[in-house]
């Protein structure tokens, strides 16, 4: 190496150091997936497209994502409180059930869809899920967990989106939202097994998915300690 070379090497060389000390660190902050949340509701609470949180965090599936996973929120200043489900719409549901004052059979419900649970029950307060997440494709159809009467049928609950009650025997009473649509209406009875809608998106949901719960005098129960 000439000796003009490396003398002018050694002085710009404090230079370069200085520009690598000197390089921005990505904005932004840490968000841990709790029970009930969202790729997409993560997204709207941040303001951050659900494209760009996916890129990110390397996110091919947004339904892959897990409780206790940590996401990097890019361009957030402090960690925000996530909603899931909305309190008062548990609430209009949990209206609908009847009251049976009677001793509650142990029933074998079956799986509504098969697929993965991209959802699980739990958590507490705001966190809390009352059912699971079940991902399935757009389409397919959804089985009544066991026969039953139909007490809702509707889309006046805007984050359940198309959203299926049904009431069964001994106190317990399923629910099905997120339905691409509907195929049985209120009142109408259902045999367990028959189709009575569709796994679609609509609601919160980002990706198609069924929202089951298994209510017992309309207090949520893990479906899990049901389902055969």
């Amino acid at each position: 190496m000439k000796q003009g070379t490396l003398v002018t090497l050694c002085l710009f060389a404090p230079l370069l150091t200085s520009c690598v000390a000197r390089e921005p660190r990505a904005i932004g902050v840490y968000h841990q997936v709790r029970p009930g949340q969202t790729l997409f509701r993560i997204a709207k609470t941040y303001g951050v497209e659900m494209k760009e949180l996916s890129r990110v965090n390397r996110i091919s599936d947004p339904a892959d994502i897990e409780v206790g996973d940590r996401l990097f929120i890019p361009g957030a200043r402090r960690v925000l409180e996530v909603p899931s489900y909305r309190p008062e719409e548990t609430a209009m549901i949990e209206r609908q059930l009847p009251a049976h004052g009677m001793v509650a059979a142990r029933l074998q419900f079956m799986w509504p869809v098969k697929g993965k649970i991209i959802s699980r029950f739990g958590g507490k307060n705001e966190d809390k899920n009352n059912g699971i997440a079940i991902a399935a494709p757009q389409g397919t159809p959804i089985r009544a967990a066991e026969q039953g009467k139909v007490i809702y049928s509707g889309a006046e609950l805007r984050d359940y989106g198309n959203l299926i009650v049904i009431d069964h025997e001994g106190g317990f009473a399923t629910v099905y939202a997120h339905n691409q649509v509907n195929l049985v209406k209120r009142g109408g009875r259902v045999s367990k097994g028959q189709v009575i809608a569709k796994v679609g998106m609509t609601g919160i949901a980002e990706t198609p998915y069924v929202h089951f719960e298994i209510r017992h005098e309309a207090k949520a129960k893990d479906p899990l300690a049901f389902l055969k």
